[in-house]
């Protein structure tokens, strides 16, 4: 009856004035960056649109608008529930989704009633209860880090501090926020019974790993101690193909008025391996013949030397010179060194008497 009752005085409050309406919710919601984060939105009509938004709500910033009770875009999804309960969600978070954030029902975004709510997304979201691993958190060279560290709310001073606080705060304040060099904090009041302090150091190196504190004082002094590891940055892959990469070291030739890229020089390693290794092949092949050769010869000119020394003759019966005038002329065979038998014995012939 309440609830109802409350409705009825928004409603009638919006009906009064224009433009949107807006009913603060929880004033910040703290999550740590990869979490999956749900807001519920009480109390509203089942309207035409279903809307969330952020900042202004306009153009981008329009992340649902649906006439369905559960509508999904991208990381961002919503969905009306019975009870009039529009729940809205972003997952995964990134550190890039802190910002305000509008979620309501209306017959179009400019007379919408809407709840709306901080996000801040940080590294790490830190009670006392916390566990060593969600107090171990991990940044790169060059980044920024921020913890926030949730304490009951408390009019207090508040330290940020490398190790404990004794007289070695990096920054401190009794106010809403402090800023020195490198180093911030920042507290924000989550509910009526909680605060949070949230303490940032940018331009990170890897000295600035090592134990933290961030530190409250009140009726009793509380603290939660946390570390940071600082790793060197990831450097993104540069890979790029060939011929750009030799484009930047080698001059482009020009021709004709025409800018041609010079070839890279890996580009014919294949084709100069190849005929390197024919070349190979044909000049031990053409040795191998020739020095085949040379034994050849070597072994008929011994042959034909040894034979050369030795005359035969033979008497054959039946054999007559060839000039029938000259009777007594023996007919000869003529054995010449040239021919291309090498192995030919010299033989003379006689006629018989």
């Amino acid at each position: 009856m309440i609830a109802q009752l409350t409705l009825l005085c928004f409603l009638s409050l919006c009906l009064q004035g224009a433009g949107s309406c807006y009913r603060e919710g929880a004033m910040y919601q703290f999550r740590a960056a990869g979490e999956n984060f749900s807001f519920l939105c009480l109390y509203h009509l089942p309207e035409t649109w279903k809307i969330f938004c952020r900042d202004d709500c306009e153009g981008e910033n329009v992340l649902i608008k649906t006439q369905a009770d559960s509508a999904q875009s991208g990381r961002f999804s919503s969905e009306y529930q019975h009870q009039q309960e529009l729940v809205v969600s972003i997952s995964p978070l990134t550190k890039s989704d802190s910002g305000t954030y509008h979620c309501g029902t209306g017959a179009s975004v400019s007379a919408a009633s809407f709840t709306q709510f901080q996000l801040r997304v940080t590294d790490a979201v830190l009670h006392k209860s916390s566990g060593p691993q969600q107090k171990l958190v991990s940044a790169e060279v060059g980044g920024s880090v921020s913890v926030a560290c949730s304490f009951a709310l408390s009019g207090g001073m508040k330290y940020f501090c490398r190790g404990d606080c004794g007289g070695n705060a990096l920054v401190q304040t009794a106010g809403e926020s402090a800023h020195s060099g490198r180093y911030s904090i920042q507290y924000e009041r989550k509910s009526s019974a909680e605060g949070v302090l949230l303490v940032t150091i940018t331009e990170l190196s890897q000295s600035d790993s090592g134990r933290y504190r961030c530190q409250q004082d009140g009726p009793r002094t509380a603290f939660i101690d946390f570390d940071i590891a600082v790793t060197p940055a990831v450097q993104p892959s540069t890979s790029r193909p060939e011929t750009t990469q030799a484009s930047s070291h080698q001059p482009a030739q020009i021709q004709s008025g025409v800018t041609k890229p010079q070839v890279p020089l890996s580009h014919y390693v294949p084709v100069i391996v190849g005929v390197t290794l024919a070349a190979m092949v044909v000049l031990v092949s053409a040795a191998l013949l020739v020095s085949c050769r040379r034994r050849s010869l070597r072994g008929l000119r011994t042959r034909g030397g040894l034979d050369a020394s030795v005359t035969e003759t033979l008497t054959y019966e039946n054999c007559f010179p060839e000039d029938p005038e000259d009777p007594e002329e023996p007919a000869y065979q003529s054995l010449h060194p040239s021919t291309q038998d090498q192995n030919q014995i010299y033989s003379e012939l006689t006629q018989p008497k």
